[in-house]
Order: C-alpha cells, then structure tokens, then sequence
C-alpha cells in the first residue's frame, strides 16, 4: 500500500470511527474536551505509526485502544501530579507549622497576602524608574529605593562612586507631578 493510500484509508477510518472514539473515551474520562484531544493524539500516532506498519486488520478497534491506553496514562499522570501537590503541601504545611505555631500557616499567608508594604514598595520602585528621571538615575534607582548601600549600587556601572551619587540622589531633586502613571 502507498503512502497516499495509507493516508486515505487513516481518513475514510477516522471519518467513520470518530464519533465511537469520542463517545467511548468521553465516558471513560469523564470529559469531552479531554475525549476529543486523546482521538486526536490516536490520529495522530496512526499517521506516523500506519504508513510504516500497514493499516491494521480492524482500524477502529486500533485507534480506540491507542486512545484509552493514553487516556489511562493521562489519569495515572494527573494522580500522581494531585498526590506530589498534596506531598508538597504536606511539607510546607509542617514548615509553617513548625515555625509558626500548628494551624497558623493560613493566617501568616493570608496576614502578608494583607500587608500593604510590599505594594509601597513595589510602587516606590515603579516611581524611581519613571521616565522623567535620566536613564542613569533609572539604573540606580531601584537598588536604592530597595535599600542598597551606596557601593553596590555603583559596582555593576563601574563608574566612581562620586559620579554616580549625583544621578541616583536626582530622586530627591526631581519630584513627580501628582498621580503619575507609569
């Protein structure tokens, strides 16, 4: 057989067998967008698989038990990623737990989730990088409102420590209008 017939026999089989596929795997997985996906991926590997091997005796049976058999692995796959997250969750639970007190890692969570300083300071950061400031001052500026000292803010440009100060000091000259955007 060619490969153009190859082809057109995958089609013609496809055609027919799809909505048996779908229907099938649609009520092993419980889901029609995954259903549809996994007969597609059986399409798919009948296309590279057929034109080496031959078109099997029963083509629709192959495709189906090519799909449920990545189904099975999909299932097995999402267990075992749901038992790793669970895993993990174990873990930093008990590392919360530990240093926090039993039962207080939710509300540490939820207290910083709640802090307003790490928004200051990011919004601190947006505005020492506003455009009216030169591209110097921009650079530096960052690391300064984030508390770096002096010497390494100037050690990545390279340059003297006294020709730098002037450009990251420009955030206490400059002074942006009232409700700048970014």
């Amino acid at each position: 057989m060619t490969a153009g017939e190859t082809h057109r026999a995958i089609e013609a089989t496809f055609r027919i067998e799809r909505a048996r596929l779908i229907a099938g795997l649609a009520r092993l997985t419980r889901d029609i967008d995954r259903a549809e996906e996994l007969a597609q991926d059986a399409l798919v590997i009948a296309l590279s698989e057929w034109p080496r091997t031959g078109v099997p005796a029963n083509p629709g049976a192959w495709l189906m038990t090519t799909a449920k058999r990545r189904a099975i692995d999909a299932i097995r796959r999402d267990k075992m990623r749901e038992r790793k997250h669970e895993e993990i969750a174990r873990e930093l639970d008990g590392a919360f737990g530990s240093k926090i007190g039993v039962g207080g890692a939710a509300e540490a969570i939820e207290a910083a989730m709640d802090d307003d300083l790490g928004d200051e300071l990011l919004g601190l950061i947006f505005t020492a990088c506003h455009p009216i400031l030169s591209a110097d001052a921009r650079a530096g500026a960052p690391l300064v409102a984030a508390g770096a000292a002096g010497a390494s803010v100037v050690v990545p440009w390279l340059v003297a420590a006294t020709s730098m100060s002037p450009e990251v000091s420009v955030l206490t000259v400059t002074t942006l209008p009232v409700g700048t955007e970014y």
